[in-house]
């Protein structure tokens, strides 16, 4: 069954970029030093989610930085020349899930935006929280998420400092019920049940970190 993980870095008072999506405050990955355990994580899901906003910004840079993995982008707007491996998709969540448990993808990084990680979190389809705390108050910006969301309770799975500030902090759910949609596949349910019960084992060796860059909110996931 698919897992979402939700890895993002975000500002001490929980933003994840400004206003305008300048995201300049965080820091650099370093190809030859220094990668927050960016590359670690990176090989250890096998897809990626976000929202066209957030596809929108990513696509200004050079060049496009997930290469060899399917990117999901939600959009009802047709997307321009998009690398290879972008899929687009106006699919409610719950069939996504299906859709990608069709192409045997396990691990998803959901790289955002806000809204997105809202809907998601809603409708408990995260199971793991990736975050890195970067030591920085921007006072104001697009939140971490930036929509309503459900109480939870978080297990701590492990943390990881730097000499530079950051502290990465790597959560599951700690009582994952079912997903909170309406119409549930019973195979989907009997999976987040186990995985409740698997919450006890002692956490897998994935360096798990957030990437320090290009992700920035969205008001609507849709685009």
């Amino acid at each position: 069954m698919v897992e979402i993980v939700y890895y993002v870095a975000t500002s001490l008072d929980g933003f994840i970029a400004t206003l305008d999506g300048g995201i300049d405050w965080l820091p650099r990955l370093d190809p030859e030093g220094e990668d927050f355990g960016y590359r670690s994580f990176y090989d250890s899901v096998d897809g990626l989610i976000m929202g066209r906003l957030t596809y929108d910004k990513i696509r200004r840079h050079a060049a496009w930085p997930y290469p060899r993995k399917p990117c999901w982008v939600f959009t009802h707007r047709p997307l321009e020349a998009e690398p290879p491996e972008v899929i687009e998709t106006s699919l409610p969540l719950i069939k996504l899930l299906i859709e990608m448990e069709r192409y045997r993808l396990k691990r998803i990084f959901l790289v955002g935006g806000g809204n997105l990680a809202s809907q998601f979190q809603r409708e408990g389809l995260i199971a793991e929280y990736n975050i890195a705390l970067v030591p920085v108050l921007l006072g104001t910006g697009m939140p971490l998420f930036s929509g309503p969301g459900e109480f939870e309770r978080l297990k701590l799975l492990d943390t990881r400092s730097f000499a530079t500030g950051e502290v990465l902090m790597r959560y599951r759910r700690s009582a994952l019920s079912p997903p909170r949609l309406k119409t549930i596949p019973p195979a989907i349910t009997r999976h987040l049940r186990q995985v409740a019960v698997e919450d006890v084992r002692e956490p897998e060796e994935v360096e798990a970190v957030s990437a320090p860059s290009l992700v920035i909110d969205e008001r609507d996931r849709s685009g």
